[in-house]
């Protein structure tokens, strides 16, 4: 008879109980459940804080704001407010409390009415949005933005990566400093913006576009506006811009001790006075601008027509 076996009956069952929390942990820190729900405007503002964990954002077409999911046992509630066209979803950590607890995190599933707005604040908490056709205006220090919406766009990652559409947006701001940026976008107002992070544009017509990296490469495909102003800024990273056609446009384009390729136009000149090389020219009438600069990064231009 095994050691085990000889043990009294109420021992074998903390015995299991002991030994189950150790392989499956999160049995001994049971999540508990979350379905809140409230009347919103179809075309209301819909705001949301979190702290830790995932947040999905759902639009339907329903005129109410549901909240289901779980939360840890470090967290105190789900608070869902409203006044007005406005409603306020927080993940509320105890008193005294802070975001960095063992089982402080919320796993949500939001639905809201497809027209509305959203502003999320979130730490260290995932964020994905789909079938939202108001404004986005997305925040995250340690988490990734992802999803698709049909308004404006502002985002902004700290360590998180950003891979986002928005094909009916008129202006798009997007902000990553050591996360990578995938976006698709229409024909918009456009920045983007990367410190580390690598970001990879697919566009329409622009009208005015600016992007600006440090030490992350920055590739982008679009097409120019008759006026358009584009600019890009790089210091160690490298710059590809894609023209759907070659655009009629006076370009300004210059590196320090990066290289510059220029498939649809002349070639740049080297510096005579030390390294580097630039390259200034005209297409058609000139009518649009292209200002890049690059201290030690690469700068391509190519026009697939």
């Amino acid at each position: 008879m095994s050691h085990f076996q000889r043990m009294s009956r109420p021992n074998q069952a903390a015995l299991v109980c002991v030994l189950t929390a150790l392989a499956f942990p999160w049995l001994a820190h049971a999540a508990t459940s979350v379905d809140e729900h409230r009347a919103a405007s179809p075309q209301g503002a819909v705001e949301i804080d979190n702290v830790a964990g995932m947040i999905d954002v759902q639009g339907w077409d329903k005129s109410e704001v549901a909240v289901t999911g779980t939360i840890g046992k470090d967290v105190d509630r789900v608070e869902v407010t409203g006044e007005g066209n406005r409603t306020s979803i927080r993940v509320v950590l105890p008193q005294g409390h802070h975001w960095g607890m063992r089982d402080g995190e919320a796993h949500l599933v939001i639905h809201v009415p497809a027209n509305s707005s959203i502003t999320a604040s979130l730490v260290s908490s995932d964020l994905k949005v789909s079938a939202v056709h108001g404004g986005l205006e997305l925040r995250t220090v340690s988490g990734n933005i992802k999803g698709e919406g049909g308004g404006d766009v502002r985002a902004n990652a700290v360590s998180g990566d950003i891979q986002l559409t928005a094909n009916s947006a008129k202006l798009i701001e997007v902000k990553s400093i050591s996360g990578n940026i995938v976006l698709t976008g229409g024909n918009a107002e456009v920045e983007a913006t990367t410190v580390s992070g690598d970001a990879t544009l697919t566009l329409g017509t622009v009208s005015r576009a600016r992007f600006k990296t440090v030490s992350g490469n920055l590739s982008v495909a679009l097409g120019a506006a008759a006026d358009a102003q584009i600019e890009g800024e790089s210091v160690s990273g490298d710059v590809k811009l894609d023209f759907a056609s070659a655009p009629a446009a006076d370009f300004d384009i210059q590196t320090i001790s990066g290289d510059i390729d220029n498939c649809f136009g002349p070639k740049p000149t080297e510096s005579r006075h030390g390294p580097g090389a630039r390259l200034s020219f005209k297409t058609g009438d000139g009518g649009a601008r292209v200002r890049v600069s690059s201290h030690s990064g690469d700068v391509r231009l190519c026009a697939k027509k």
